[in-house]
């Protein structure tokens, strides 16, 4: 599995399977960070959707990867998979 992006000079990580996911959270890796956005689902309100232009227009500098599908427990930082149904 390839590190996640940290910086200009580091190489990005791009998940390609629900595997890859799966590593990276056993691994303790996945921390949102101004490079790294994840969310459970995209859902379709004015706000939600003007909230996901921020989250995207925040990559515009630098880059970055959004990753839908992910659940977080924001007790302790920590991630599940949820795919959509």
């Amino acid at each position: 599995m390839q590190s996640i992006y940290i910086s200009s000079g580091t190489a990005r990580w791009t998940p390609k399977t629900e595997s890859d996911l799966q590593d990276a959270i056993n691994s303790g890796i996945i921390e949102e960070t101004h490079h790294l956005d994840v969310k459970q689902a995209l859902d379709t309100t004015k706000a939600d959707n003007r909230e996901l232009a921020r989250d995207l227009a925040s990559f515009a500098v630098d880059g970055g990867t959004l990753v839908i599908g992910l659940a977080e427990d924001e007790t302790n930082g920590t991630f599940t998979l949820a795919p959509s149904r």
